[in-house]
């Protein structure tokens, strides 16, 4: 826009030059506040909870040994593989299979209350935020723990 030409305009008025900014400063991972470098910084319990092992691997698992399965089934099964693994330390492993399916009733001569709990599982899959998380949390931690022949044990004398 042109000046109008009865406003008289003082130097201090015009533009000035001014200094170029200066380049950016080195930074590296350590000195970025938020970025996590090392193992120890992974922010655990509270409301961060206890972070697991990936399920995707646990699914990988279940579709390689199931084949096609109920889809509601298949996440109560990497739900208890990957709490059994966390508990651990580890990724899912086919052991863990078995155990969630035991735990779930599937097997020759479980009680059949076990398969009425894993209906009970199933049926509120979809109404969970984090798929499973029912029968993760009706599960002691003793028996996602057990060896298969030893849950088996314990279920059939139950």
């Amino acid at each position: 826009m042109a000046q109008q030409p009865n406003i008289e305009l003082d130097p201090s008025d015009l533009p000035q030059p001014g200094l170029d900014t200066s380049p950016a400063r080195r930074w590296s991972p350590s000195s970025k506040p938020g970025v996590i470098t090392a193992p120890g910084q992974v922010p655990k319990g509270g409301s961060f909870g206890s972070p697991g092992p990936d399920t995707g691997w646990a699914l990988k698992i279940i579709r390689h040994r199931e084949g096609e399965i109920d889809r509601d089934l298949e996440h109560v099964f990497a739900a208890l593989m990957g709490a059994r693994a966390a508990g651990f330390g580890r990724a899912p492993i086919p052991e863990d299979l078995e155990v969630a399916k035991l735990l779930c009733g599937i097997g020759e001569g479980l009680p059949l209350e076990l398969s009425a709990r894993r209906k009970q599982w199933t049926h509120a899959v979809p109404h969970e935020r984090s798929k499973g998380r029912t029968a993760v949390a009706a599960v002691e931690p003793e028996m996602l723990a057990a060896k298969p022949d030893d849950l088996r044990r314990a279920l059939l004398s139950s």
